[in-house]
């Protein structure tokens, strides 16, 4: 009998102090990815691209009221061919816009996605890195886990400190 508990707790103790050196991180990913200065870069380039588009949706719906303001305070002064041919001009001008908006929509989507991409690839590398030097088994996204235990590691420092950002 003592035979039996003594190889239970033999074959047991790797077992237990395997266990108990795995060690699982979670990282906060959202506030490493704002302090990052490539995020701010980003940040701005999209700002000012979707100031520029928004300037020329801004001049296209004023060219669109201008007309239609013409065209409402002329109407009845109007023959039909030419208040018909306004009419069509006033309807592709607003289709036009419409059109541009999806467009513009999309090109600043793309935009952050091609701008985003290196950035999301850099703090990828700097978790693996973390991960394989403090001998980690799992970092995960601490906005993912609805419990984080208090015996978990807090690896955004060390995230923080492997890009070199405060």
């Amino acid at each position: 009998m003592i035979k039996k508990i003594v190889l239970i707790a033999l074959v047991m103790l790797p077992v237990v102090a395997f266990a108990q050196e795995q060690k699982i991180a979670y990282v906060n990913y959202g506030d490493v990815v704002m302090a990052m200065p490539e995020y701010k870069l980003m940040q701005d380039s999209l700002n000012k691209s979707a100031n520029e588009y928004q300037a020329e949706i801004n001049s296209m719906r004023d060219e669109y009221t201008k007309k239609l303001t013409d065209f409402v305070n002329q109407q009845d002064s109007l023959n039909e061919t030419i208040k018909a041919r306004r009419q069509q001009e006033i309807q592709e001008l607003q289709q036009r816009s419409e059109n541009f908006q999806q467009y513009a929509a999309q090109k600043q989507d793309e935009m952050q996605q091609r701008l985003s991409a290196p950035i999301q690839d850099k703090l990828q590398k700097a978790i693996n890195d973390v991960g394989k030097e403090n001998n980690f088994l799992y970092i995960g996204r601490s906005e993912a886990f609805l419990y984080i235990s208090p015996n978990a590691t807090d690896a955004t420092p060390l995230v923080k400190k492997k890009l070199g950002i405060q």
